[in-house]
């Protein structure tokens, strides 16, 4: 079955280039291209896409914006942003907003084409540029005050790697050789811990402290 994408950019070269592709791939359906807010919202409601291929704006409020109301508005797709800003804050501000999926524009193609399959799949995926970044950062901020994931429990880190990673609760009672029990006990400690409740929220912890492949 095919990854239906909805592709939103207001670059028009950009966005033809991309389309292009994703034409030439049989494990990816292009189903619309929107140049603006109002007709991505629209298609997003129509067409129903699985991935939402977005492009960003330097320091684009008004994208993070968008993002957030089509979240809003269930059935949502997962979304896959590509954008020039690779710095740590506007990652960051970009996961917060929703995205699942976070590409350089100066990563390759392939890079792209991950992070859709990714992210349809359920994980969540930062290209090699940003992961650079954000592990980095994080070094610099341990460094500077020693925080970080330390307060967690080895078995805590490992649950929570897994959740960002995508794994269900049998999955990682599965992989952990523990009972599904016993990962719902290490999943409440730590979203206690961390003073976090939603799974997206404990990926985006997971990436801010380098604790998740990417």
């Amino acid at each position: 079955m095919s990854i239906r994408v909805l592709l939103s950019s207001k670059h028009k070269v950009v966005a033809e280039g991309i389309a292009a592709i994703l034409r030439n791939h049989p494990d990816m359906e292009l189903v619309g291209m929107a140049e603006n807010d109002e007709r991505t919202q629209a298609l997003c409601h129509e067409a129903q896409p699985d991935v939402l291929l977005m492009g960003m704006h330097a320091h684009g409020q008004q994208d993070l914006s968008l993002m957030r109301k089509i979240l809003q508005h269930p059935p949502s797709p997962r979304m896959v942003a590509f954008s020039g800003d690779s710095d740590r804050h506007s990652i960051i501000e970009i996961l917060d907003a929703g995205a699942q999926g976070y590409v350089s524009t100066t990563s390759g193609i392939d890079e792209l084409l991950m992070a859709i399959r990714s992210v349809a799949a359920g994980r969540v995926y930062l290209c090699q540029a940003a992961a650079s970044e954000m592990m980095a950062s994080v070094r610099k901020i341990r460094a500077a005050d020693g925080s970080g994931k330390s307060h967690l429990g080895g078995r805590e880190e490992q649950v929570l790697r897994l959740i960002a990673d995508g794994f269900s609760s049998k999955e990682i009672a599965r992989n952990l050789q523990i009972a599904p029990s016993t990962v719902e006990v290490h999943r409440r400690n730590i979203m206690r811990k961390v003073g976090l409740h939603k799974v997206a929220d404990l990926t985006r912890y997971a990436i801010r402290n380098q604790m998740v492949s990417v």
